[in-house]
Order: C-alpha cells, then sequence, then structure tokens
C-alpha cells in the first residue's frame, strides 16, 4: 500500500488494515503485534495486515480473540515486522476518567465509504466527541462524528471496514471500533474500551507473552482534551531547556554545552544509617535506588551532581526515555523547581499554575488548570531543586508549602535535593520521604568521568573550521587522558580534590589548560579555574576588546566578588540587573581604568558575555555557574575587606558555613589566628551541644587548611572537638568533613 508519508511521525502511522474474512482496520502496538476486531475473521481464516508505508501485506496469526458480544478485539501476532516504527512516538494507553462528553477525539480506519473509483483502500480520519456514558450497559464507548454522516449504501453499513480501527483522545489511545449503532444514521461508531480487553486474563497472557513491557494507562479527563494538545509542546519544551549541560572548561574554543547523555555520569548513592545496629543500608547507582522512592530527600556536597541528577530525569521522564529502573517515572509530567528562582523572584508558596511558569521554558501558557490536573491524576514529577539555596529562615516555610501540596495531590512523585546539612534528617519524614546521599566518586567514577570529558573534548574539535589544528588537538587529548589518569593514580591528593563532577571537570580543563601541569590545593585549583575563565579563555580564542572593554583577570575578579558577597549576605542564589549594576557602581569607585572603558551595565554585560562565570538562564535574573565559585568569591571579598568579624557572627548558620571553609585558604597568618580563635570562643560560648558541634568541626576543617597555625592554637582546636566525640548521629558525623574524619583516625 502506498501512501503519502507526513513530515513528522505520529500515532495515526500506526493504523494499518486487516484482511480477513472481512476487511477491516487495526493499529500497530510494535511492529508485529496488531490490534483489532473480532468478528472480521473466523477459526482457521488466514489474516494479513498492511500498513500504508509498509513494504507489502504481512501474514498473522491470531493470538487471541476475545467474543464479538462482549470484547469485540483480537490480537494478531505478524510474521515480519508489518512496519519499522522507527521514530514513530511511543504508543501511550488512555481510559477515561469521568462519563462527561470528551471532544476532539478521533477514529481511524479504512471504511467502504472512503474506498476510490476501483475499490482500492483509503484511510478516512473521523474527529469527533466520545461520549462514555452513551455505551455504558454494552461495555461500549460512542463517538459522534462531527461531520455530517455518510449516505446509507443498499448492502449494509456505511462504515463496514472501519472496525478494529483505533480510537484516539490526543495522542492516547483508548479504543478499537468495533460497529455501527442502530438508529443514528450512521453518525456514531461504536468502541470497546482498551480497559476491557486489558482486563481479560487469556488478552493480558497473550499480550504479555508478545510484549512484556506494554504502556501503563493514563487517565483523560472527558472535560479537558485540551490537556493532550499542549503536552506534546510542553515535553518539547523540557527536553529543549533540560537537554543540554555545560561542562567547565569545555568552552575555551566553542559554546561549551553538551548533550546531557554524553555528560551525564551514573553516580553512587546510599541510604543514612538506621539509628538502631543493623544489616548495612541499601547502596547502589541513584537510578536504581530512585525507582523504587516515590518521595526522596537526595543530599550532597557542592558540585556533586545534584542539579545534573534532576535536569536528565526532566529530560527523560517527558520523552519517555528513561532505563527500565525508572520505569515508574518514565512518561510523568516534570516540574522542575530551581529554589534561588524563588527566592530571586520572591514567590514562597507557589500554586500548582505557577509550577509550569517558575522554569520559564520557552512554552506558551498552558490550559487553566492543567498543571492541577496533572498533579491530581498522580501524572506529576516534582523536582525541588536546592533547597538550601533559599534562606535558612525561608527553609520552614518552603516545607510546609511542598508538605501542603503533597497532602493535596498524594500520588504526586517528588524529589528534593539540598546540601547535606540545609536541613534536618526528619524534616520531611512525616510526608512519606525517604533520605538518599550522593557518594563521592570513585576511583572507578573519576576514571569514567575524564573519560567522559576527553570524548566530549574531542567532539569540540568537530566544530574547527581548521581540521589540521582539529586534528593536533585531537592528538593532544589522546596524550593527555591517559597522562592525567596516571596522575589520579600516583596523586592520592589529587584524586581525593576530584571526587566531585564539578572539581573533576576543573582538573581536566586545568590539566588541558596547563599542558599536564596541575595545582596542589583546593584553592589553587577555583584561583586557577578563575584566571583560565578570566583571563586566558578570550586571548587563546583570539578575542581581542569584545563589548569594547578589556579587563584583567584581577579587574574581573573584583567585580565579581562584589556580586558574590552581595549575594551571600542577603542569602541569595540570584540577582537582577539593576541589584548587580548597583554592586557594581561601588565596586568601579576604586577600578578608574575600568570605569573609563564604559558604563555600568556594559560592564555587567561583558561580565556576562565573557567571564564565564555569571549566567542569565532567565531574563533579569542573574546567577553564578556554580555555587561553589560564589562562595569562593565571596570570601575572597570578605577576607580582602577585613570582615573577618562578619563572618564569625554568622559562623552558626550553615549557608555562612562554606564560605568560611574557603574563607582560611585566603587568609594571611594574623588572619587565620584571629579566624580560629573566633570560632573557638563562639564554640565556648555556645549554649548546647547542637550548636557548638558545627562551631569545633568548622575550626577543625579550619585548622587543618591553615597555612601557618601554631602548635597551642591547634591542639587548643582539636582538643574541643574530642571534647565532643564521638559523633551521635550521622549529622554530626557528615558535619566533620571527610578531612577530618581522616585526621582524627
Amino acid at each position: 500500500m502506498d501512501g503519502a508519508r507526513a513530515t513528522l511521525p505520529s500515532v495515526e502511522d500506526r493504523l494499518v488494515a486487516v484482511l480477513g474474512a472481512r476487511q477491516g482496520s487495526g493499529v500497530l502496538l510494535t511492529p508485529r503485534l496488531v490490534l483489532t476486531s473480532a468478528h472480521l475473521f473466523d477459526g482457521g481464516d488466514g489474516v494479513v495486515a498492511a500498513a500504508p508505508d509498509g513494504a507489502a501485506p504481512v501474514l498473522c496469526d491470531v493470538a487471541w480473540s476475545g467474543d464479538p458480544e462482549t470484547c469485540d478485539v483480537a490480537l494478531l501476532v505478524a510474521r515480519a515486522p508489518v512496519l519499522a516504527l522507527g521514530h514513530t512516538p511511543p504508543l501511550r494507553w488512555g481510559r477515561c476518567a469521568g462519563w462527561q462528553p470528551m471532544p476532539r477525539c478521533q477514529v481511524l480506519g479504512f471504511p467502504h465509504v472512503q474506498r476510490s473509483g476501483c475499490e482500492e483502500l483509503e484511510a478516512v480520519q473521523i474527529p469527533g466527541t466520545l461520549m462514555p456514558l452513551s455505551g455504558r450497559m454494552r461495555g461500549r464507548y460512542v463517538l459522534h462524528a462531527d461531520h455530517h454522516p455518510p449516505a446509507p449504501v443498499p448492502d449494509g453499513s456505511p462504515w463496514a471496514g472501519l472496525s478494529g480501527g483505533p480510537v484516539f483522545a490526543g495522542p492516547l489511545l483508548i479504543g478499537i471500533a468495533s460497529g455501527d449503532p442502530l438508529g443514528w444514521q450512521h453518525a456514531s461508531v461504536e468502541s470497546v474500551p482498551l480497559t476491557a480487553a486489558v482486563d481479560d486474563p487469556g488478552f493480558r497472557r497473550a499480550l504479555l507473552e508478545h510484549w512484556p513491557d506494554p504502556p501503563a494507562f493514563e487517565e483523560v479527563s472527558s472535560a479537558y482534551p485540551e490537556d493532550l494538545g499542549y503536552e506534546p509542546a510542553y515535553a518539547k519544551a523540557v527536553k529543549a531547556a533540560y537537554s543540554r549541560l555545560e561542562i567547565f572548561g569545555l568552552d575555551e574554543l566553542s559554546s561549551g554545552d553538551w548533550d546531557l547523555d554524553t555528560a551525564y555520569l551514573s553516580l553512587e548513592a546510599q541510604s543514612p544509617p538506621a539509628a538502631r545496629p543493623g544489616p548495612p543500608e541499601p547502596r547502589g547507582r541513584i537510578e536504581d535506588l530512585l525507582g523504587s522512592r516515590p518521595r526522596t530527600v537526595l543530599r550532597g556536597e557542592a558540585g556533586a551532581g545534584k542539579t545534573t541528577l534532576v535536569w536528565w530525569l526532566a529530560s527523560h521522564a517527558v520523552c519517555r526515555t528513561l532505563p527500565g529502573q525508572l520505569a515508574e517515572l518514565d512518561g510523568l509530567i516534570p516540574f522542575v523547581i530551581p529554589m534561588r528562582s524563588l527566592a530571586a523572584r520572591g514567590i514562597t508558596s507557589p500554586t500548582p499554575s505557577q509550577l509550569p511558569k517558575i522554569a520559564r521554558l520557552p512554552v506558551d501558557r498552558p490550559p487553566d488548570g492543567w498543571a492541577g490536573r496533572v498533579l491530581e491524576a498522580g501524572r506529576g514529577l516534582l523536582l525541588v531543586d536546592g533547597m538550601d539555596e533559599i534562606p535558612q529562615a525561608d527553609r520552614e516555610l518552603a516545607r510546609k508549602w511542598l508538605a501542603g501540596l503533597l497532602r493535596m495531590y498524594p500520588r504526586t512523585r517528588c524529589l528534593v535535593t539540598a546540601r547535606p546539612l540545609a536541613v534536618g534528617s526528619d524534616w520531611l519524614e512525616q510526608e512519606g520521604f525517604e533520605e538518599l546521599r550522593l557518594l563521592p566518586m570513585g576511583d572507578e567514577d573519576i576514571r569514567s568521568f575524564v573519560a567522559a570529558w576527553h570524548e566530549a573534548a574531542r567532539l569540540e574539535c568537530d566544530r574547527y573550521a581548521d581540521e589540521h589544528w582539529a586534528n593536533r588537538q585531537r592528538d593532544r587529548l589522546d596524550r593527555l587522558e591517559p597522562e592525567l589518569g596516571h596522575e589520579f593514580e600516583r596523586n592520592p591528593v589529587l584524586r581525593d580534590l576530584a571526587r566531585t563532577p564539578l572539581l573533576c571537570a576543573v582538573i581536566c580543563a586545568l590539566h588541558r589548560q596547563w599542558n599536564g601541569l596541575l595545582p596542589k590545593t583546593r584553592w589553587d585549583l577555583y584561583s586557577a579555574a578563575l584566571n583560565l575563565m578570566l583571563a586566558r579563555r578570550d586571548a587563546h580564542r583570539r578575542i581581542l576588546k569584545p563589548e569594547g572593554i578589556d579587563l584583567t583577570a584581577d579587574e574581573s575578579r573584583q567585580l565579581l566578588q562584589r556580586i558574590a558577597v552581595w549575594l551571600v549576605r542577603n542569602g541569595r542564589a540570584e540577582l537582577s540587573r539593576e541589584q548587580a549594576v548597583r554592586q557594581l557602581d561601588l565596586a568601579l569607585r576604586g577600578l578608574r581604568r575600568v570605569r573609563a572603558q564604559g558604563a555600568t551595565p556594559v560592564v555587567l554585560t561583558y561580565l556576562l558575555n565573557r567571564s564565564g562565570m555569571l549566567q542569565e538562564q532567565a531574563p533579569d535574573s542573574i546567577q553564578f555557574i556554580h555555587r561553589t565559585f560564589q562562595d569562593y568569591l565571596a570570601a575572597k571579598e570578605l577576607q580582602e575587606s577585613d570582615c573577618l568579624d562578619e563572618l564569625l557572627l554568622h559562623a552558626a548558620e550553615e549557608q555562612w558555613q562554606d564560605v568560611l571553609r574557603l574563607t582560611v585558604g585566603h587568609c594571611g597568618r594574623s588572619e587565620e589566628r584571629r579566624l580560629l580563635a573566633g570560632l573557638t570562643a563562639a564554640a565556648d560560648a555556645a549554649p548546647d551541644r547542637e550548636t557548638e558541634w558545627p562551631l569545633r568541626a568548622l575550626a577543625a576543617h579550619c585548622a587543618l587548611n591553615a597555612k601557618y597555625i601554631e602548635d597551642e592554637q591547634y591542639q587548643q582546636v582539636w582538643a574541643g572537638l574530642r571534647r565532643l566525640l564521638p559523633a551521635r548521629d550521622q549529622r554530626e558525623l557528615h558535619s566533620l568533613g571527610q578531612d577530618v574524619v581522616a585526621a582524627l583516625h
């Protein structure tokens, strides 16, 4: 059968003609599995299926056939593929959620009335309104056609041949056409609900034998068929927004924007240890652990890959391409909630209607009430990213909002990400959340990440116009990759620095840029990364005075520090252009050379376009590419501006502690002594263990990383911590950090 092929594949491409004792229609479940009507053939009849775009008709065997009076459905198995479905969208199954009329449905098939003058088959598409209640007593759906009914024919129904054709509500297959009900003058078509066939044990056995993993049923709200038309556009926008990822160090000569599947690395995670002794808690790849947990709080260090995981889940769930371990999430509608964006926009308790808008996807406004209906049907996947990126005082309000939303929509799957100490272990326990913690990358993970990073860098070479230069760079990467692997094996200090994807990417980038040389400490690593982005990047790309401005690395750093420290002081992760310009105005008072080159908004544009440190993911919403760099630059600003007392004043606040840990690496000898003395004094004055413990742990971390510390002060810091040992729970143990735990042993 020949036919005009649509530009883009769609579910309608699954339509086939079925030729048995009578001619009918059918729908391809898989390339070799056909669903049609049972009354089309008698026992022993040969059955053939043919697709409009198929090569030739294919002989089929009847795997199961129902009673035409009660369940007029048959399942055929073709002896060869009827059609290579290729890029045809996955088949989705639906069932009516109520009895209200459902407009914008359609039935497809090859009826007699549509045949050409030469009696050749031709497809028909009959749009109409599905009436779920009209055939209830007979277990049927009835579709009333929108157009004028065909003229009667003398020897039967003009719809003869339509039997077995698929009935679709949007992209969902909901029934199989079975007859032309009497008394309606051919204005209606009856169909068997798909649920009726699947509920039959015999059909289900036959189906699972040939299709072990059929789709789950989705509820179709008969009052809102426009939802089905909107969801493909939303899915496309989610895929566009979350299927690309910036990999640090891969944008020196190109965009640095890479397919998430190339960049994604499956990481290990573990449940926190139980309070009582028992078997070890589950540990495995995050995909294996998430599938069985409807609600999860996922904790991880800075740069551990939490946001990357959220993006990967969103882009694959909406496209139904998640691996088998996450089958429960496949096909759910993701709502990504970056908490930093809520804080920046002053939203504390978003309503369901606001959920699709928070991420500012490039898609039209959804139908009124759509998000609420998705959540009500249990089809939503709530991905709340960065609970640590809102002020500590706002987290209880965020908890109440999330708890209330999940009580309203109890079937909603939810993942919340946060840094390890951002919220308590029982923060969402009453709402049924389970805890998982991303583990540091193991040696094998580091090797896999290094291989993936260098493979992405080789793909970057494909963009070079100069093939000779591209080949030289590929050869260089082929040499550098094993050298870096040997360096990790030889140098345990470097290996321990690379335990998160972010820092491992920084090391890969610096190793490439420095042709095999590498920094020794975490602060050297961050400093070198900043120099790579701020000074060498444009010079390496031979870009001179972009935006008409020429800044040194130190000038750029001074400007970025002012923005970073403002964000920390205000407990924010994003700021508007107006707020950024105001902070840059303050910084420019001491940067005359920069001030002479252009107005402050021009300088801000330069930093957004050229620094590689700032990004504007949504209009008028500026943030650092990663919070680690924000904290590092804020720490440098606080040290340079002699604001250590301000740091000490906030030492008990979780959001400031990461900044304080980084500050010690910037300090000189007297500043280190002052910082440690202040932490020790604050711990001595703490009213209870809960307040004292993190201060002691923080002081121990700073003592370990101080460049110069006298023995007396060093011993004083450790004596204070040892008085509190051992740790009473997992939260206390984790607050120590790996370096302090190692030093204690």
